[in-house]
């Protein structure tokens, strides 16, 4: 997250006001600048205008679909790219589209669930060698009395009997 999330704010308000659904995924709170109070001033912001903010941990997709019809999908980091020389792709096509979010999970990943511990919404998608799952960040679990992560969990079951 940098400052030019400022500028497309309106534009995301504008969008969600003709009902149309904006999920946004982005790198969780171990990522050291979106950590960063500025960061946490615009996850805050873009949270109280987009429908969800997914927090998923070790992301680096950067993959923007647009009403299942134009997939953006590059190098370029739409969200806070500002001086490197990146590149982004265009291309239309429902099909693709559609293919591209099934292949994402993204039917699944845009509904995370509330923790089953402490009941609320600060969930985080992870991904593990053995599965993946939803965690709870809230500070109610993620940390246990010794210090340690006690983080609550749920397992995603993802076609095919994999996890």
């Amino acid at each position: 997250m940098a400052n030019r999330v400022r500028g497309i704010l309106p534009l995301l308000r504008e969008a969600a006001g003709r009902g149309v659904r904006v999920n946004v995924f982005i790198r969780d709170d171990t990522d050291q600048i979106q950590a960063g109070p500025n960061s946490q001033s615009l996850i805050a912001d873009l949270r109280a205008i987009v429908h969800t903010v997914i927090p998923v941990n070790v992301m680096h997709q950067k993959i923007a679909v647009i009403d299942e019809a134009t997939v953006m999908i590059g190098s370029l980091n739409t969200l806070s790219q500002s001086w490197t020389r990146e590149v982004m792709l265009t291309m239309r096509g429902g099909h693709f589209a559609r293919k591209l979010l099934a292949h994402e999970h993204a039917e699944l990943f845009t509904r995370p669930p509330k923790c089953a511990r402490c009941g609320c919404t600060s969930i985080e998608l992870r991904r593990r060698t053995n599965g993946t799952w939803w965690r709870c960040y809230d500070t109610v679990c993620k940390t246990g009395p010794n210090g340690r992560s006690n983080a609550w969990n749920l397992d995603i079951r993802l076609g095919g009997g994999k996890r």
